[in-house]
C-alpha cells in the first residue's frame, strides 16, 4: 500500500500525523509525507519520505474571539491556494493508493478529488461533524438537549458559517474553482472530513451523545508522542514528583507566560501544593524559571508530558487536544482554562465527561475550587480513571493503519 500524507501547516496538526505514519510504516506500507517546509525537521524521525510543500506564511496576530477564528480559517485556505499545486505534483509523483490529512488538511481533501483517490481525514480536536443536539465547533457551550438550546444551536451554527467563516467560505469556493472542481455548498469546516474513514483521536465516552453519527467515524485514542532523545530529569525532579503535582501547560500558541502559568503559580504558593509549569514558547524567566520557584515547584520550557503524568494529580491546560486526551489516558483530571481556538470545546467536553473542568479564564478563586475539587473528588479521579480505561484499548497507529488498509481493499 502507497499513502501519501498531505499535512496542514500547523505544528499540532503535522506532528500528530506520525502515530499514524508510524503505524503504517509497520504494516509495511509505503508513506510519503508532503508538509509544510519549516516543519519537516520536527517529524524527521518518522517513518516516512518527506517532501516540503513550501513554507507558511506567518499567522497574523488579531484581538477579538470571532475576529480570530475568521482569521484562522481564512488563513488556512489561502495557504491552501498556494499548496494544493504542490499536492497535485506529489500525488503524480508517487501514485498513491490512498491520501491522508488531518481534519483542517484541505490541500489533501481537494487533491484527493481533484484525482478521484480515496482519502482519509483523521481528528485531533473536538469532532467537526455537526449534529442537532450537538454545539458548533468552536462556540465553546455547553451540551444541552432542551428545545431552546437546540435552537440556540441553530442559529450560532448558521451565524458561524455565514458570518465568522463567511470570507473563508469564499475563498474556499475560489480554491475549488482552481483546483478544476465543482462548486460545493460543504461548510469549510467539514470540508476536510473524508466520506469513506475519519480516524478520530479520542473515546465515544468523551464526546456528546449524536442522533447520526455517521458509521464510517472510528474512535481511535489518543496520541502518544515518543520520549525525546536524551532529555534527563532536572535535579528538583524527585522532590517534586513525590507530592502529586499539578502539570500546568501554556500550550504552543498562547506565548505568554503569565496568562494562565501566573494564577497557577500564585494558587499552589498559596496552598504550597508541588507543580510543575512548563512554557512551550513562552520565557520561563517571567515566572522566576527555569528551575524550582517555589518549595515543590518548578518552571521550565519543557518537560515530557508523560514523564511527568505518571505522577500528577491534576493537569491545568489551555487546551490543546493531544495533551488533553494524554493526561485521561493517564487517569489524570483536567482543567481547561480559555476561550481561544477551539478549546473552550474541549474544556466542556471533559467537563460533561465528569473528568475535570472549564474555566473561561484563570480567575485565582475558581481556579482554586476546580484544584480542590479534581484532586478530593472520588467522582472526579473516577469518571478519569473510567476513560483511561477506554483509551487504553485503542491505539491510533495500530487502528488507524488496519482501518485504512480496509479502504484501499475496497
Amino acid at each position: 500500500m502507497r499513502v501519501l500524507v498531505l499535512s496542514s501547516p500547523i505544528y499540532a496538526h503535522t506532528v500528530n500525523a506520525a502515530s499514524f505514519v508510524d503505524g503504517l510504516a509497520a504494516r509495511g506500507a509505503e508513506v510519503h509525507w508532503g508538509l509544510a517546509d519549516d516543519l519537516v525537521a520536527a517529524v524527521s524521525h518518522s517513518a516516512a519520505e518527506l517532501r516540503g510543500t513550501g513554507e507558511a506564511p506567518p499567522f497574523p496576530s488579531t484581538s477579538g474571539r470571532l475576529r480570530e477564528v475568521s482569521r484562522r480559517y481564512t488563513w488556512l485556505l489561502e495557504d491552501a491556494r498556494a499548496r494544493v499545486a504542490r499536492g497535485l505534483a506529489l500525488a503524480h509523483e508517487v501514485r498513491p493508493d490512498v491520501v491522508l490529512t488531518d481534519s483542517l488538511g484541505h490541500v489533501g481533501a481537494l487533491v484527493a478529488e481533484r484525482l478521484d483517490l480515496p482519502w482519509v481525514s483523521f481528528g485531533d480536536g473536538p469532532l467537526h461533524f455537526p449534529d442537532e443536539n450537538t454545539p458548533p465547533f468552536g462556540a465553546g457551550l455547553p451540551y444541552r438537549t432542551e428545545p431552546a438550546w437546540q435552537r440556540r444551536n441553530r442559529v450560532v451554527r448558521a451565524a458561524t458559517r455565514h458570518l465568522v467563516l463567511a470570507r473563508a467560505q469564499q475563498v474556499y469556493a475560489v480554491l475549488r474553482q482552481e483546483a478544476g472542481l465543482p462548486p460545493s455548498g460543504v461548510p469549510v469546516l467539514e470540508a476536510a472530513l473524508s466520506p469513506l474513514l475519519h480516524l478520530h483521536c479520542g473515546v465515544p465516552e468523551l464526546e456528546y451523545p449524536r442522533r447520526a453519527l455517521p458509521p464510517h467515524v472510528h474512535f481511535v485514542g489518543a496520541l502518544r508522542p515518543p520520549a525525546p532523545q536524551g532529555w534527563e530529569p532536572p535535579a528538583w525532579w524527585e522532590d517534586v514528583v513525590a507530592g502529586g503535582p499539578v502539570l500546568a501547560t501554556q500550550g504552543t500558541l498562547r506565548a505568554d507566560a503569565r496568562e494562565l502559568l501566573g494564577p497557577v503559580l500564585t494558587v499552589l504558593r498559596r496552598s504550597r501544593g508541588a507543580g510543575i509549569l512548563t512554557t512551550g514558547p513562552g520565557d520561563p524567566g517571567l515566572l522566576g524559571g527555569p528551575g524550582l520557584v517555589a518549595d515543590r515547584v518548578a518552571v521550565e520550557r519543557f518537560v515530557p508530558y508523560g514523564a511527568v503524568l505518571q505522577h500528577a494529580s491534576v493537569m491545568v491546560t489551555n487546551g490543546g487536544w493531544t495533551g488533553v486526551l494524554l493526561a485521561l489516558a493517564h487517569g489524570v483530571p483536567v482543567i481547561q482554562v480559555g476561550r481561544t481556538e477551539e478549546k473552550a470545546d474541549i474544556g466542556r467536553r471533559v467537563e460533561w465527561a465528569g473528568a475535570g473542568a472549564h474555566l473561561p479564564t484563570a480567575d485565582l478563586r475558581r481556579l482554586d475550587a476546580a484544584l480542590e475539587r479534581a484532586i478530593t473528588d472520588p467522582a472526579v479521579r473516577a469518571a478519569a480513571a473510567g476513560l483511561a480505561a477506554s483509551l487504553a484499548g485503542r491505539d491510533p497507529g495500530r487502528d488507524g493503519a488496519a482501518l485504512m488498509e480496509r479502504v484501499v481493499r475496497g
